[in-house]
């Protein structure tokens, strides 16, 4: 099943996702796509998608252009291949390989080699701060690459303002992959860590712990957890932070009731204070600050581990 778009009428279609569709017990094939068949590549280009040439696949999130863009895709944060010295992560070759087989696929049975024709759309935030062309990724056919890859459990949801479209439709393809528990949901390399674990790391985690205390100012929220993590939230995010979870815990802090929470495992980006300085190493050398900060940008990267 996938996303009709008359001509005719208005193509705000062509951007809806479908997070999935069940039949006889088997999960369907479109998520999130896109249905060119008949649109002319001007109408395409008039809603934000353009036709480009991959000419190299890095691993499974990143790719390279023939026009010399190097193109990191929107919405999923795959393992890491190895690059720099870096060892390589499981499942990390079999994500660049789906990555690579999802961009052949245009439905024609013969046998394709990169270069291939694929679909972008660039995201709000049009690069990283590595330089990098932030977009959602298709192939000719409009195949959606981040939402395959999370449903296999290949990779991780990242959601980060304002490259928010299908932001939900990613998550559902994530929490399918969850509930499964295949690929990295399986795997015991990516579970998930306490937060007052002795050894912890920076990059992409999953990290448990109970909220020891809040501090607010006018612009930011900053949490701690039991151990050496905090959680930052900067309110000029505040409409993408607010949620069940965020409500929860400002009205128990509200009502001096922290202790009473479950527990609740973020997940993301999470960097080593002591890499800022001397002064914040002194402060963490105190006690006076925990190592260890996530930046929570969106609702979706929390959740309560119990519902208690």
């Amino acid at each position: 099943m996938t996303i009709s778009v008359s001509k005719k009428g208005s193509f705000r279609g062509l951007f809806l996702c479908l997070c999935w569709v069940l039949s006889t017990g088997v999960q369907a094939a479109a998520l999130c796509d896109l249905n060119i068949e008949g649109l002319k590549a001007d109408v395409i280009g008039s809603l934000g998608v353009e036709r480009v040439d991959v000419t190299q696949v890095f691993d499974g999130d990143t790719v390279l252009l023939a026009d010399g863009r190097k193109v990191r895709v929107i919405g999923v944060n795959t393992p890491e291949l190895g690059h720099h010295n870096r060892p390589v992560e499981p499942l990390a070759k079999l994500a660049q390989a789906k990555l690579t087989r999802l961009l052949l696929k245009d439905g024609v049975k013969r046998q394709q080699k990169l270069p291939v024709s694929a679909l972008l759309r660039v995201g709000g935030d049009l690069q990283d701060h590595y330089g990098r062309t932030l977009g959602h990724l298709f192939s000719s056919a409009g195949i959606n690459v981040t939402s395959r890859l999370l449903v296999d459990g290949l990779g991780f949801h990242v959601a980060i303002p304002p490259n928010l479209w299908s932001a939900d439709c990613y998550f559902a393809a994530q929490q399918r992959a969850r509930s499964a528990g295949v690929g990295v949901w399986h795997l015991p390399y990516y579970g998930a860590k306490l937060a007052s674990a002795k050894s912890l790391n920076g990059g992409y985690q999953r990290i448990n712990g109970k909220i020891e205390k809040i501090f607010m100012s006018k612009k930011s929220i900053w949490i701690d957890l039991l151990g050496g993590v905090t959680i930052k939230l900067n309110r000029k995010n505040s409409k993408f932070q607010q949620g069940v979870v965020l409500k929860r815990i400002l009205d128990a802090y509200e009502n001096k009731g922290l202790e009473l929470l479950p527990a609740i495992e973020i997940q993301g980006w999470m960097v080593d204070r002591k890499r800022w300085g001397d002064k914040m190493a002194a402060k963490i050398e105190k006690g006076e600050r925990n190592r260890w900060q996530f930046n929570l940008r969106h609702h979706y990267q929390w959740h309560f581990i119990s519902a208690n």
